[in-house]
């Protein structure tokens, strides 16, 4: 009778979340939540969201210690939120004592301005990683920290948010002086060996296939396949929870810690959207076996955008941050060869741990129901440490 009440609320719980936008949600949570906008040095407009602190107030405030959270392909700041709060790594931080700030990039559904550009437009479509690393990244660091008036701020990137981490320190060294710990959830730079839907789909088309198709232009919106997922009355995840979770394991891998029941609400916000552009330079990225800029196709094309033949490779021997790795054991995304390469790319003096989460997949980073038992204890320690009384890092034992 119990475990069908628990059902019963959960289900109540999900009915209710589905109507709620990203400040309505942590609001209705009891955390105060603020909306900020910053705009890159290229005209894009990007909105951040701000947990200043938890539920119980600033009593436990960590000194103004300022986190910045940021999403992966498809994704928004929805996915750390998105669960209950004792579940959500979000909130979690909050509670810590942490100033939580939630990161959007260009182009999802949280980040669709520009000061000339309409999104109507392809030249607003027109960016990848690359432009998020170089624009996107250092503006929202900049923001943040002006804003509270802190010197540094510890980055926490899922999937893609790694990548512009990897990409943007590496490139940026005033940028990376202003990190004082990178955690990478589900790190991506090389990814020749992804398998699943990734692997299989992108892996098999011509690395000019989706331009030749579909041009400059957006990709899997939430207004789009929300449409779809939504069409004649309740989604087809909220219908048959399982199908969606089975699809989504196909994509990301199989997993067990997600809580099916909550995958409507999860799918309301995701996919939130990203450009044809940068769906090709995953592609590029997987057929060539690198981890470099966009690649324009002809040596012309690289000559004007670079001044080279081809396109520079990130040189992530230049990074400068102290770095924590998260691997999935099951995701499809991050394969034990890329991520070896990676760890030898690495800096050693910068690489503090490289962890691996048993049975985790790609999505249960963020979406995971229990994510605060067998992963977050570990990322509050590692932030924790980080603040030794020399403001060096230190890697926790496990």
């Amino acid at each position: 009778m119990v475990e069908t009440q628990s059902k019963d609320a959960r289900r109540l719980q999900v009915e209710t979340d589905l109507g709620k936008n990203m400040l309505e949600l942590v609001e209705s949570r009891g955390y105060p939540v603020e909306p900020h906008f910053v705009t890159t040095s290229d005209g894009y407009v990007l909105q951040l969201f701000r947990i200043p602190h938890g539920v119980q107030g600033s009593a436990a405030h960590r000194s103004g210690q300022v986190v910045l959270l940021q999403h992966a392909l498809l994704d928004s700041s929805f996915a750390f939120v998105g669960n209950a709060p004792e579940e959500s790594l979000g909130y979690i931080l909050a509670d810590a004592g942490y100033d939580v700030w939630l990161g959007n990039n260009r182009g999802n559904t949280h980040s669709m301005g520009h000061v000339t550009l309409s999104t109507d437009s392809a030249e607003y479509w027109d960016f990848t990683y690359d432009e998020m690393a170089l624009y996107d990244l250092p503006a929202e660091i900049e923001y943040v920290l002006a804003t509270t008036g802190q010197k540094s701020v510890a980055y926490i990137g899922h999937s893609q948010g790694s990548i512009q981490g990897f990409a943007g320190f590496s490139t940026n060294p005033s940028l990376a002086s202003k990190v004082s710990l990178f955690i990478a959830l589900a790190p991506v730079a090389y990814c020749r060996h992804q398998i699943g839907f990734w692997g299989n789909i992108l892996g098999q088309l011509g690395t000019q296939t989706l331009f030749h198709c579909l041009g400059h232009r957006e990709i899997m919106t939430a207004r789009d396949v929300g449409a779809l997922l939504n069409w004649g009355g309740p989604g087809i995840c909220q219908l048959l929870p399982w199908t969606c979770h089975s699809f989504l394991d196909w994509v990301c891998g199989p997993s067990v810690h997600l809580d099916p029941a909550r995958t409507p609400v999860f799918v309301r916000w995701t996919p939130a959207g990203t450009s044809v552009k940068n769906m090709v330079h995953w592609e590029q990225n997987l057929q060539s076996d690198t981890f470099g800029m966009f690649d324009y196709g002809t040596e012309a094309g690289n000559v004007e955008r670079y001044g080279q033949a081809s396109p520079p490779l990130y040189e992530l021997q230049r990074l400068r941050v102290p770095t924590v790795l998260f691997i999935g054991e099951n995701d499809y995304m991050t394969q034990p060869q890329d991520i070896q390469r990676l760890k030898e790319d690495l800096p050693s003096e910068m690489l503090l741990a490289s962890v691996v989460v048993p049975t985790y997949s790609h999505l249960d980073f963020t979406w995971a129901c229990d994510a605060h038992k067998l992963l977050y204890p570990q990322v509050l320690a590692f932030l924790e440490s980080n603040t030794s009384a020399d403001g060096s890092p230190e890697a926790p034992a496990w």
